[in-house]
């Protein structure tokens, strides 16, 4: 996607000030002039402190002492610092340069700063100068520096130029700019009129809407279409539900989408849902109510709560139903469990007390990994058990590997299968021992077998001389066995 003229001029223009501030602080530290002109011989010609400069390996303190002595030169004479600029060679250093000499240039002398940077200005970096300089000149003057576009070579550059004095015209004189931008060729209109745009936007996204249907096609209607409607979701999100359709089917119009679910759930849920219903079923529609859960349950949890409850049974109230889980199980793990327990579906219970589980590992995994564990055996369970623990071999892996440890026999082989392999990335012959040492024989054999494979993995040669002699039950090696001669599990 194309940067916007705005964020290209503040970076430009960041890019400048910084070199500015330069000049208020301390030299940096140099080098000798030797070992300078071993490091540039080209530039031997030059200032020493520029040289110098040039030699410092840190590349904060290398930009700062080379923005300092050629601003100096700079200022002392610019033909010098031109000379100085062009025995350069291609990277960052050039790119200070052009900028602070163009910088500084074109504010005097529009011309001569157009003719030098055709010829300077090679890349992308070097080519947002033209932000900062058409900003000027379009401040100054629009039609002036529209005329000036004449001087500029087709590429990134005359692009960045003409996004500059779209919006700086616009913001001037929005029915000149636009009729300006409008009349330019095929392959100028584009970029200037969708700076124009959004620019407008943010006065009148309406008619940027009307104006970009009539005017703009492709990537460039969508991005100022997508503009539009951020603006108007942030003041009217009612409004703006009813102008997502505008969109083309994909990501763009997925994105206002969602932006519009949390806009209006923020101010009225039940508009939200109705939104989202609207929506083709699929990942937009999910995602959209998401976000709208998210909004809602920011300001009423338990509403919120009760209408994922009521949802149909099936993969969106399971989706729906994680998700909430993650919201509520941040707040107050105690309650978003409860919360879970009384999902009447049990694949929408199962998903949610997964999450929550999850959620509440991150921030107190024993008690999470203890809640887990102490749930009737199942699928979901033993998810829940595997995602606390992850948590808790991250704190404290000592104490998780005793856990499982003391674990009964009905849950320690789906536990112990599951913290294997992150043993095994420290240390494989310990956990290995440790996955022996577990008295019930299904939990011994699991671990044993999710620590030799991913030992495997990671160290193949390793991993067979180990099993080659390893004291194993003659059926779990010869499974391990030919799990190694096929390479699957």
């Amino acid at each position: 996607m194309k940067l916007r003229p705005l964020l290209l001029v503040l970076a430009a223009v960041a890019f400048v000030v910084g070199f500015t501030l330069w000049l208020r602080s301390p030299a940096a530290p140099t080098v000798s002039t030797a070992s300078a002109a071993a490091v540039a011989p080209s530039l031997a010609p030059a200032p020493a402190a520029m040289a110098d400069a040039l030699a410092i390996s840190d590349p904060r303190e290398r930009a700062r002492a080379f923005g300092v002595s050629f601003q100096k030169i700079l200022a002392a004479d610019f033909d010098s610092a031109l000379a100085a600029l062009r025995r350069l060679p291609t990277g960052p250093d050039r790119d200070s340069a052009i900028f602070l000499l163009l910088d500084s240039l074109h504010r005097r002398d529009a011309a001569r700063a157009l003719a030098l940077a055709a010829g300077l200005v090679a890349t992308r970096e070097q080519s947002a100068i033209y932000s900062v300089m058409f900003d000027t000149f379009a401040r100054e003057n629009p039609a002036v520096a529209a005329q000036r576009l004449a001087s500029v070579p087709a590429g990134p550059g005359r692009e960045n130029a003409l996004r500059a004095v779209a919006s700086a015209w616009l913001r001037a004189d929005t029915m000149a700019a636009l009729a300006w931008a409008q009349g330019l060729p095929v392959a100028d209109r584009e970029p200037a009129l969708e700076s124009a745009l959004n620019e407008l936007a943010l006065s009148d996204p309406l008619q940027v809407i009307d104006v970009a249907q009539k005017s703009l096609g492709g990537p460039a209607l969508e991005r100022t279409l997508f503009n539009a409607l951020q603006k108007i979701t942030a003041a009217d999100p009612a409004a703006a539900s009813g102008l997502v359709t505008l969109l083309p089917p994909g990501e763009t119009q997925t994105r206002a989408a969602l932006a519009v679910a949390r806009g209006l759930a923020e101010r009225n849920p039940p508009a939200a849902l109705a939104f989202v219903a609207t929506l083709p079923a699929g990942t937009a529609q999910t995602l959209a109510l998401n976000n709208a859960l998210t909004a809602w349950a920011a300001a009423d949890p338990a509403a919120a709560g009760r209408h994922v409850a009521s949802l149909v049974p099936g993969p969106a109230q399971d989706a729906a139903a994680g998700h909430l889980a993650v919201i509520l199980g941040t707040r107050n793990p105690p309650e978003a469990l409860a919360w879970a327990q009384s999902l009447p579906a049990e694949s929408a219970r199962a998903a949610a007390l997964i999450q929550v589980a999850s959620t509440w590992a991150q921030n107190d995994p024993a008690a999470a990994t203890r809640w887990a564990s102490a749930q009737p055996a199942g699928p979901a369970a033993e998810v829940a058990l595997a995602g606390a623990l992850s948590y808790w071999l991250l704190k404290d892996a000592d104490a998780a590997r005793d856990f499982v440890t003391a674990l009964p026999a009905a849950t320690q082989s789906a536990a112990a299968a599951s913290i294997a392999p992150t043993l095994t990335q420290k240390d494989p012959a310990a956990a290995l021992a440790w996955a022996q040492s577990l008295a019930a024989p299904a939990a011994r054999d699991a671990a044993t077998t999710a620590a030799y494979l991913r030992w495997l993995d990671n160290a193949p040669a390793a991993a067979r001389a180990w099993l080659a002699t390893a004291p194993l039950a003659p059926t779990l090696k010869a499974r391990l066995q030919a799990q190694t001669r096929s390479g699957s599990p």
